[in-house]
């Protein structure tokens, strides 16, 4: 779901970096330059629903554990008002469900003519699910039914959204936008480590902390696949509370919008996205420039849990088959290292792998111009391994080594889930 791209290239031409000891990220603070920020409301928001204390689970978790041991799964009907808004399936079938949720693709298809190609484009994916769905029945017909109707709603609510530097999360998305993509997770295979990990980082936030999360990056649905992570670990908090950084493709894509829409995202437009399209090169600078002054008060209010891809970009297979982490881009993370700096605030550096390729396999090209003409999907069990922050696991670290350091710490994690 998300493209960093090298989307924090652009930061050098409005910020001088001095770096200083590497120390001071965690317990020295320098001083705060106060920046204007028209989106500080915004921002502002995200914090709000933060809570003092133990940070809980939702009232209506998707995985409910009641003793720890089996996990049972729950897909509650996607309803407003505690009343249901769509059709109750008369035969209970994936093929009576399939053909409704065709019929509305097609009247949308009518009424969004300049969207036809993205909708087809749906619509392969759609199949691919329905495949996956009857093979392994891990919902309803009822619930496949619900979460496609959902998704086109919400099509057509976002379909000229403009997303502003910083987007707030939709709270009518965020349970669906889990049901969605879990339904294609195999469980009983996947790989869920360090969740040891997640009582500090509760811990942190409570004593006003905050985190960065560096991360590898496979497909589209990153973003909520992580939410899903935590909401089933008991930290529905951070699964709502997380900022992801979110680059053009994913706010352009009509078909990715509505994932977008139900994630916090932090946004920016990567160096090769400001170059395509000169004559709005200079509105994205600016653009830019005011989710840098989002980011840094983000981390000047503290309590704030920010996850990028520092690679620039989603992993792909190599010639061989195999899916390497890419490269972490040096100028990013440093970028991100002088912003904590500054923030007078304790900042944390945590290291997070995953491996979900297969749920939705991305294109092995990049073009700037084309968002991708085909979707698929597989049910595939996926991996995820929390870690540690950073400067504890590598205490000594000198500050040119920063880079470096996560890259071969994220890479250790990976080796563990893929």
């Amino acid at each position: 779901m998300l493209h960093l791209s090298n989307a924090l290239l652009t930061v050098l031409l409005f910020v001088t970096i001095r770096v200083t000891n590497v120390d001071s990220v965690k317990k020295k603070s320098l001083h705060y330059v106060q920046n204007y920020n028209p989106c500080d409301s915004a921002v502002r928001g995200i914090r709000s629903t933060h809570t003092k204390g133990t940070i809980r689970a939702s009232q209506n978790p998707i995985w409910t554990s009641p003793n720890g041991d089996n996990i049972e799964v729950h897909t509650p009907p996607i309803s407003s008002a505690n009343k249901l808004i769509y059709p109750t399936l008369e035969n209970n079938t994936y093929e009576e469900a399939l053909k409704i949720i065709c019929n509305k693709l097609e009247t949308l298809k009518g009424e969004n003519s300049e969207n036809a190609e993205h909708i087809n484009t749906f619509s392969g994916f759609l199949k691919n699910y329905f495949d996956e769905m009857k093979r392994h029945k891990p919902c309803s017909p009822q619930i496949f039914l619900e979460i496609f109707l959902k998704y086109i709603d919400s099509f057509k609510k976002y379909r000229y959204y403009t997303f502003p530097n910083v987007h707030r999360y939709d709270e009518s998305l965020h349970e669906w936008s889990l049901q969605f993509w879990s339904q294609l997770i195999d469980h009983e295979n996947s790989k869920f480590k360090g969740t040891q990990h997640i009582d500090q980082m509760e811990k942190w936030i409570e004593q006003g902390h905050n985190i960065i999360i560096f991360s590898n990056h496979h497909i589209e649905a990153d973003a909520n696949i992580i939410k899903y992570f935590f909401h089933i670990h008991n930290a529905s908090n951070i699964s709502r509370n997380i900022i992801f950084i979110g680059g053009h493709k994913i706010r352009a894509d009509p078909l990715s919008r509505p994932f977008s829409v139900s994630a916090n995202l932090l946004c920016i437009y990567s160096k090769k996205y400001i170059e395509n399209l000169p004559q709005l090169r200079e509105e994205k600078i600016m653009f830019n420039h005011k989710s840098l002054n989002a980011l840094k008060n983000l981390l000047q209010e503290g309590r704030n849990i920010i996850w990028l891809a520092p690679s620039g970009g989603r992993d792909r297979r190599d010639s061989h088959g195999n899916i390497k982490i890419s490269t972490f881009d040096p100028k990013i993370i440093q970028t991100f290292y002088i912003f904590a700096k500054r923030a007078k605030i304790k900042t944390h550096f945590i290291g997070l792998a995953l491996n979900t390729y297969n749920i939705c396999p991305p294109s092995n090209s990049v073009d700037v111009d084309e968002i991708e003409k085909q979707r698929s999907c597989a049910y595939s069990p996926v991996g995820i391994n929390l870690g540690e922050d950073i400067f504890d696991v590598y205490p000594s670290m000198d500050e040119k080594e920063i880079t470096e350091k996560l890259y071969t710490y994220v890479c250790r994690l990976y080796s563990e889930i893929y």
